[in-house]
C-alpha cells in the first residue's frame, strides 16, 4: 500500500507530505492541488512503464496515434520555482517492511533526471542510488554495481550506469537483486488505475474477446458478459446495486449479440422494458463502470477516482462509498479519490473521514497545504457538535488550518 506521498516544488507544491489510508478522499477548492497530487502519481506511473521523461510530460503517440494525453501544463508546468529541483517521495508498505522510491527532477530549460533512489528500512538498510553518467561514456564503460557495508553495519548497495538524461534512471540501473525487493511494489504502481469513465465510450458493443475494461469504462458489455458467463451468481450482485442506483426497478442483465460476435448490455426492468446500454444515463454507466473496475482490478492495485459521484442524485452517493468500502476490505483494494460533494464524506465511515485530506491554499504557508481531517485541531469536537456537510460548505475546515 502506498503509504505517503511527498511532493517538493512539483506544480503548486513547494514542500508538502501527507500520509494516505486504504481509502483516501481528497478535498479542496478549485485549484487547490487536488489533481495536482494525481498528476504526481501518473507521472511517476509513467516513468515506472518505461517512458522517457519527455514521453510522461508531453504525452506519447505510438504508431501515429495517440496512446496517452500530456500530463497538465507539460514540461512548463512541472515545476513551482524556475531552476529549482522538482523532488517526489513515495513511501510503501512492502511486506512488513517500508520501502521509498524518491526521484529528483531538475528543471532548467528542458526538464532532465538528477537522481533516482530506492530504499528499504528493515536492518540492514538497503539504499539503491541510480546515479545517470554522462552520455559519452556509454561506450565506455559497462553496469556498475558496488555493495558495501557502512560503519553503522548497514549494506548500501550501488548502482550507476550511463543512460540517457531524459530516461528514468530506475529503469536502466536495477539490477534483479535490486527488483528482489522493489519488485512488488512497482508492479503495484505499473498497473495503477486512473479511472477515468467516459459513457459516451460506454454505449457500443464491444468484442467478446475484449475482457479488460479500459480506463474510461470501454468494453464494458463484453466484461460483463464475461463475468456473467463464468459465474453466474455474480449477474445478481449487479442487478442489486443497479436495483438500487435507478429509478425502474433492475430484475435482470441481458445481452444483445450481433453475427460477428459483439455484445451490447441490456437492462431489463421489471416490467418488461429493455434498455440498452446505447439509452443509458451518464449517472448509471459512471457508476456501473466504477463498479466494474473496481471489481475487476487487481488485488491490491492502487486505484485513482476523480470526482466518481458525478452523475449520480445526491441520494444515491451512498451506494458508491459503500461499494468502495466494502471492496476495499474484501480485495486489500487501494482508493484516492477527490470530490467536491458534502454527500461523498457524510457516507463516509468515521475512520475514513479522518484520513481525508483538506488541500488548500494558506496565506502564511507556501503552495498547497495537505492535511487529513483528523489532524486538524479540535476536528473530532466540532464535528460531534455539527455534521461534517456544514463544516464542509461555510468553510469552516480552510479556516481550522
Amino acid at each position: 500500500m502506498l503509504e505517503s506521498i511527498r511532493l517538493k516544488n512539483f506544480k503548486s507544491f513547494a514542500d508538502a507530505e501527507v500520509k494516505l489510508a486504504p481509502l483516501t478522499v481528497l478535498v479542496g477548492a478549485n485549484g487547490s492541488g487536488k489533481s495536482n497530487l494525481l498528476d504526481a502519481l501518473r507521472l511517476v506511473q509513467r516513468l515506472e512503464l518505461g517512458w522517457t521523461l519527455t514521453e510522461a510530460l508531453q504525452g506519447k503517440r505510438e504508431a501515429g496515434r495517440e496512446v496517452a494525453p500530456a500530463l497538465r501544463g507539460g514540461s512548463m508546468g512541472l515545476a513551482r520555482s524556475a531552476n529549482a529541483l522538482v523532488e517526489l517521495t513515495l513511501r510503501w508498505t512492502w511486506g512488513s517492511e517500508p520501502l521509498t522510491h524518491g526521484m529528483g527532477i531538475e528543471v532548467r530549460g528542458e526538464p532532465t533526471f538528477r537522481w533516482e533512489r530506492l530504499s528499504l528500512s528493515d536492518p540492514p538498510l538497503r539504499i539503491v542510488d541510480a546515479v545517470p553518467v554522462n552520455v559519452l561514456a556509454l561506450f565506455k564503460m559497462k553496469d556498475q554495481v558496488s555493495s558495501q557495508e557502512s560503519p553503522s553495519g548497514k549494506q548500501v548497495i550501488t548502482v550507476s550506469v550511463p543512460t540517457e538524461a531524459h530516461r528514468s534512471v530506475f529503469q536502466k540501473a536495477l539490477s534483479r537483486l535490486i527488483l528482489t525487493y522493489a519488485g512488488p511494489v512497482l508492479r503495484t504502481l505499473e498497473h495503477s488505475l486512473f479511472l477515468e469513465i467516459a459513457p459516451s465510450r460506454m454505449r457500443g458493443y464491444s468484442p467478446q474477446q475484449d475482457i479488460e475494461l479500459g480506463a474510461e469504462g470501454e468494453n464494458i458489455s463484453s466484461v460483463l458478459w464475461t463475468l456473467c458467463q463464468r459465474d453466474p451468481d455474480t449477474q445478481q450482485e449487479w442487478i442489486d446495486w443497479l436495483s438500487e442506483l435507478c429509478g425502474p426497478e433492475i430484475v435482470g442483465l441481458d445481452f444483445s449479440r450481433t453475427e460477428l460476435g459483439d455484445v451490447m448490455l441490456v437492462l431489463v426492468e421489471r416490467d418488461g422494458t429493455r434498455t440498452p446500454a446505447r439509452s443509458l444515463s451518464d449517472g448509471t454507466l459512471r457508476f456501473l463502470g466504477t463498479l466494474v473496475a473496481l471489481r475487476t482490478v487487481r488485488k491490491g492495485s492502487l486505484v485513482i477516482l476523480e470526482e466518481p459521484e458525478t452523475g449520480l442524485h445526491p441520494q444515491r452517493i451512498h451506494l458508491l462509498v459503500e461499494f468502495l468500502e466494502s471492496l476495499i476490505r474484501e480485495r486489500g483494494v487501494q482508493v484516492i479519490l477527490t470530490t467536491h460533494s458534502p454527500q461523498v464524506l457524510m457516507a463516509l465511515s468515521p475512520e475514513a473521514l479522518k484520513s481525508t485530506v483538506l488541500c488548500a491554499r494558506a496565506p502564511e504557508q507556501e503552495g498547497t497545504v495537505l492535511r487529513r481531517l483528523g489532524d486538524l485541531p479540535h476536528f473530532e469536537e466540532v464535528s460531534q457538535r455539527s455534521n461534517i456537510e456544514h463544516l464542509f460548505t461555510t468553510g469552516w475546515l480552510e479556516r481550522a488550518l
